[in-house]
């Protein structure tokens, strides 16, 4: 795939996909966005000292940066889990500039794009796996304390959004494990209910009115 980088209002990078025609994050601001929906309303919503994350669509990495600098005063033990079927390549990757949001510079940055399909200690607090698979093929004996849903949007993957899809995430999460997605359009919300969650809708970051949080009975 071929991608360019666009600087957003927040002075952080995204990407934007030839082949989908979308952007990875929001052109309003990549980080206030990510930081807003996986890390206000995903990972500091789980009261546990051992957290596992799944995050579907791993993309540039962004996600999983904030997570690890908000855990670096959380001091949970984090096991983080990211899947894409296509990753950028690291020269993409490093373009970004996310080693900016690293207050610890004895973290090797590179580790967040190198070694896919290892398990991998950034420090004793947090690892890191990234798997190259599509999610209707994912399999894994692991349960999920969150899960960060960052597809494509239902227009250009809506097989990513269908109740399939939900129902088959709601089986990687714990009973009282959240979904939390940037995507609040009606089909979704109707589609993750018939999937067995609540849902309940958040206010949006810059530029969107609103997002979801998803819990699993």
């Amino acid at each position: 795939m071929n991608f360019d980088r666009v600087k957003t209002e927040d002075n952080s990078f995204t990407l934007y996909s030839d082949e989908y025609k979308q952007h990875y994050h929001s052109i309003h601001g990549a980080c206030t966005e990510s930081r807003h929906i996986f890390i206000d309303l995903g990972l500091k919503s789980i009261d546990k000292d051992e957290i596992s994350v799944l995050e579907v669509g791993f993309g540039t990495g962004l996600n999983a940066i904030l997570t690890y600098e908000e855990n670096i005063i959380q001091g949970k033990k984090i096991f983080y889990h990211g899947i894409d079927v296509n990753p950028v390549s690291k020269e993409v990757f490093m373009q970004m500039e996310f080693e900016k949001f690293l207050s610890d510079k004895k973290t090797d940055f590179s580790l967040f794009y190198d070694n896919w399909n290892l398990e991998v200690n950034l420090n004793d607090k947090f690892v890191l796996l990234k798997q190259v698979v599509d999610l209707q093929l994912f399999t894994t004996e692991r349960k999920y304390d969150v899960i960060y849903f960052d597809a494509f949007s239902p227009e250009v993957q809506p097989e990513m959004w269908s109740v399939e899809t939900f129902k088959k995430l709601s089986t990687l999460l714990l009973t009282g494990g959240i979904l939390v997605t940037y995507c609040s359009k009606g089909l979704v919300k109707e589609n993750l209910r018939n999937s067995g969650f609540i849902v309940k809708r958040f206010p949006g970051p810059p530029g969107k009115r609103h997002v979801l949080r998803a819990t699993k009975f």
